[in-house]
Formats: C-alpha cells, sequence, structure tokens
C-alpha cells in the first residue's frame, strides 16, 4: 500500500498491491500495520458493501455530524465510478471545495477519507459495487446529507439523469443547515 495522491490536507488515495498468479489476482484493502505505516489510525468498526446495478446510480453528499465523527475507507470491487470528497470543515480555508477520484476495478485503490469530510458516490458502469468500510459505527441520527445540488458547493456530474433515493432527493442545502 502506498500514498498515490493527497489533498485537502489529509484526504489519501491509495494504491493497492495486487498479485497475480494463475488462479487470478489477489489484492489486500485493509491492513491495520500497512495502514498504520502510513500514519493512519483506522480500524474497522462497520464494513458496507453497496451493489449499484444500474450505471447512474448516486449516492450522496452523506456525512456524520461532528458529534459522532466517522472516517472512511472506500473502494470499487467491480465497475467504475466517480467517489466526491466535499470539505466540510467549517475552519477550513478549502471549506466547501470539492474532489473527485475514479474508482475501478482494474486499477486497485481505495480513498481514506477523514472525518469532517461529505462523501457522494456515482456509478458509472452498470453493476458497479462498492466497498466502503468505517472506523466508528453507523447512528443513524447523526448521519447527515446535503442536496447535491447546492450551489454553494457547485458539484458537476458527468451524466444528466441520475437514479437517486428520495433521501438524497430531498435533501437539505446548506444554506438550510
Amino acid at each position: 500500500m502506498r500514498i498515490l495522491e493527497s489533498f485537502f490536507d489529509n484526504v489519501l488515495v491509495l494504491e493497492l498491491f495486487e498479485k497475480v498468479d494463475n488462479r487470478g489476482s489477489k489484492m489486500v484493502n485493509f491492513n491495520k500495520d500497512e495502514i498504520g505505516k502510513l500514519n493512519i489510525d483506522f480500524e474497522i468498526k462497520e464494513q458496507r458493501i453497496y451493489k449499484m446495478p444500474k450505471a447512474g446510480t448516486f449516492f450522496g453528499i452523506h456525512y456524520q455530524e461532528m458529534t459522532h465523527p466517522q472516517a472512511k475507507l472506500i473502494s470499487v470491487i467491480q465497475g467504475k465510478g466517480l467517489d466526491y470528497i466535499v470539505d466540510l470543515r467549517k475552519d477550513s480555508l478549502t471549506y466547501k471545495e470539492w474532489k473527485t477520484v475514479e474508482l475501478n476495478e482494474d486499477e486497485p485503490k481505495v480513498i481514506y477519507i477523514p472525518a469532517g469530510y461529505g462523501h457522494a458516490f456515482l456509478s458509472m458502469k452498470d453493476n458497479t459495487i462498492q466497498m466502503f468500510a468505517m472506523n466508528e459505527y453507523f447512528i443513524g441520527g447523526c448521519a447527515k446529507q446535503i442536496n447535491y445540488n447546492d450551489p454553494e458547493i457547485g458539484l458537476k456530474l458527468p451524466v444528466n439523469n441520475v437514479v437517486l433515493s428520495d433521501y438524497d432527493k430531498n435533501a437539505p442545502f446548506l444554506s438550510e443547515l
């Protein structure tokens, strides 16, 4: 595991090492000692797998209240998607700025997103599968969302018609929080 890119001071894109032989390939998505060598203190408390049958499926912008901060590790194990990271740290010089990283099955990467950031994901291929690990348990009352069309953030999606849940369609704008 090594750092490919970093932005917003502490968001990291990490390369996973792949071992290939006549049986196929193997990647280690998480190893506490290896990630610790990169000065990341992360222990998985909950892990989810999201299956997106249609390209254009969109999740986000989601974040956890800072009363229950949560860091995440995001990867794609099948298909392709765009991961969006939004800086929601109000005291940050990059507050409301966002970055996107392509994740796909052919280039094994994982994104480390510390607490204080919003996260969104757009599937770019049918049958995309995302793996999502958190260092704290999900607490429903602390999970929040921001409308992806919020003009203060200005998120740009490369597709016009996205598949959204009502939860995300009806998400508040920053000015409403």
